[in-house]
């Protein structure tokens, strides 16, 4: 009896920093705690200049990348944060933001429907045009950027794996039609975030 208990103490202290690993955020302390209280985006996107130098994460989908001579203005559709700041994988969006960046980003990097998550400042709007509307974006500066890895057909797991990568991907190699996946592994699909 003794015997199982110690073994289940040290099976806890060897799993939950793992599980620690996982749930870590991809923006710095110093940055977050500059972001508190957070700002609803759709608050945000309705009257900017309110927010005017406040501190938030965003993040979304990359729908157009434009360097100018000194900055680099990267167009998003916003979306949800995860506990990890990456962006979820949803149709859900309250609109777009535009982010101003200081140092070059290539736009074959930041490239279309990449994943992108920005921790900047608020420096008001930014007016454009989305097909012949014009449109008034949120403008927020690049403190710091995460462009997330691409999605491709090896790394499109049921889990994250690529951000656990501690966690063995068995879906790869069963079937689990119980979980929610009644396809065999080879099969083309897209990856969802826990």
């Amino acid at each position: 009896m003794q015997s199982c208990r110690s073994r289940l103490f040290w099976g806890l202290l060897v799993i939950i920093p793992l599980l620690g690993m996982g749930c870590g955020h991809t923006v710095s302390p110093s940055v977050r705690q500059q972001a508190q209280p957070p700002i609803p985006f759709q608050d945000l996107h309705s009257n900017p200049e309110a927010f005017t130098g406040r501190t938030v994460i965003l993040g979304g989908e990359i729908i157009n990348t434009l360097n100018t001579e000194n900055h680099t203005f990267v167009e998003v559709l916003q979306k949800p944060l995860d506990r990890s700041d990456a962006p979820r994988f949803t149709d859900k969006t309250a609109g777009r933001f535009m982010a101003r960046c200081d140092t070059y980003l290539d736009p074959a990097v930041y490239a279309k429907d990449r994943q992108v998550t920005i921790a900047g400042q608020v420096l008001g709007r930014h007016t454009g045009q989305v097909g012949e509307t014009e449109y008034v974006y949120p403008l927020i500066s690049c403190i710091e950027t995460h462009l997330w890895p691409r999605i491709t057909s090896t790394n499109t797991y049921y889990g994250y794996y690529d951000a656990y990568p501690w966690y063995p991907p068995l879906y790869d190699y069963y079937w689990y039609p119980f979980y929610g996946r009644p396809y065999p592994y080879y099969w083309p699909h897209r990856r969802y975030r826990w």
